[in-house]
């Protein structure tokens, strides 16, 4: 049976969820800092932003983690595998020169996401598989709290020790964070079915099949919508206040520090929601409160003191976080119990896909149609994430979906 979450799992889950997410961010973030600061061409930095496609995709290599089976635990073997990777591969790439050696820096931080992605595949499953299902939403408030925790500290607390400590130092002070997390896991009993289970098939069908009838497409359409518009709002920010005459290390505070750390108490207060209001109606207003978080964006072009913007930026996360925590509770539900690894990586790859497009349009057609006009094309699309959200739980109700 799912256990209830323990305080060990707790710790645990914080710590793989963190390192999962450090790394990334250090790349994603801190590493387009330093690129830039060696003066690589701003149309090459664009490059570094693929590595996100790697969690777009996940999918596709997702059916061999749930297929394959280690004695020590189906899913903690997988996660011993690709932590120790992430180990190697952040201190091989210390080894290099960011001068003479950056091809080969670039290929290896390809690799590194990859195996990034992978250990979010099994640590998925490893959620799927060991918390009682009512603990759910718990797991993922901690999944989206420890992931803005890992890109304060690899994009913001990471490009601090390469200023002060160099590029080798700093990869040794991530990987030990890596390697706290694989000691934990290697200590972790994971729960075993109590009858033995049979090889999963490598079932590709199941991508197409798990889609079918009126239903599943409209969560698909949800999938698609719901991260549309605070993903517009979180891409706008930065350019809005650089426009505004902000600099960079107050929009590092204001975003990246206060912000992200209002999304952490956010994530956590989460599971208390839909305890208490159930999941239809924080999901609706989760919904609606993007709607308005990406609105209050026109309200900088009037006043953008600093006060004015945390308490924007604020709202914005507070409804960023519990948004990422209702939907992926809500995927981890929809998930098979063969494969559950693979089907929540096939929903929330299309999740991720549209925050991905959606920041990335409306940062570029800013630059055409103005500020102004994508910020009320990204309400609009949020109030119809939130009529799609309306329709879909009425569904669920009937027991339809």
């Amino acid at each position: 049976m799912k256990k209830k979450l323990t305080l060990k799992e707790f710790t645990l889950l914080i710590s793989l969820y963190t390192s999962q997410y450090i790394g990334f961010a250090f790349f994603a973030e801190a590493f387009i800092g330093i690129l830039r600061q060696n003066n690589m061409p701003l149309e090459n930095l664009g490059l570094i932003y693929m590595l996100g496609l790697f969690w777009v995709f996940r999918f596709l290599w997702a059916p061999f983690i749930d297929r394959i089976k280690f004695k020590i635990g189906h899913y903690k073997g997988w996660i011993i595998i690709f932590q120790l990777l992430m180990v190697i591969v952040l201190l091989t790439i210390g080894q290099f020169s960011l001068i003479d050696d950056l091809q080969t820096i670039v290929l290896l931080s390809v690799l590194f996401a990859f195996v990034c992605a992978s250990q979010s595949i099994a640590l998925d499953g490893l959620v799927y598989k060991n918390v009682f299902k009512r603990e759910r939403s718990f797991a993922m408030s901690i999944k989206t709290a420890s992931g803005l925790l890992g890109m304060v500290l690899g994009g913001g607390v990471g490009l601090v020790l390469y200023t002060h400590l160099g590029w080798e130092t700093t990869l040794i002070i991530v990987s030990l964070i890596m390697l706290l997390a694989l000691i934990q896991v290697i200590f972790y009993k994971e729960s075993k079915p109590k009858t033995e289970q049979s090889a999963v098939e490598l079932d590709y069908k199941q991508f197409i099949s798990f889609w079918k009838g009126k239903n599943k497409k409209v969560w698909m359409l949800l999938l698609f919508l719901y991260p549309a518009s605070i993903s517009a709002a979180y891409g706008l920010i930065t350019p809005i206040l650089v426009d505004l005459g902000w600099s960079l290390d107050r929009i590092g505070y204001a975003v990246h520090i206060v912000g992200y750390s209002i999304g952490v108490l956010a994530s956590f207060s989460t599971s208390w929601f839909i305890k208490k209001y159930g999941k239809k109606n924080v999901l609706i207003g989760a919904s609606l409160g993007q709607s308005l978080g990406t609105l209050l964006l026109l309200l900088l072009f009037y006043n953008n003191d600093i006060l004015s913007t945390i308490v924007i930026v604020g709202i914005i996360f507070s409804f960023y976080t519990p948004s990422m925590v209702i939907m992926t509770t809500l995927m981890m539900d929809k998930a098979s119990k063969k494969t559950p690894a693979a089907q929540f990586a096939a929903q929330h790859s299309i999740y991720m896909f549209s925050g991905i497009i959606f920041a990335t349009l409306a940062v570029s057609f800013a630059g055409v149609l103005g500020y102004t006009n994508i910020v009320f094309i990204g309400a609009f699309v949020g109030l119809l994430a939130a009529y799609t959200s309306y329709k879909i739980e009425l569904e669920e109700e009937k027991g339809k979906l």
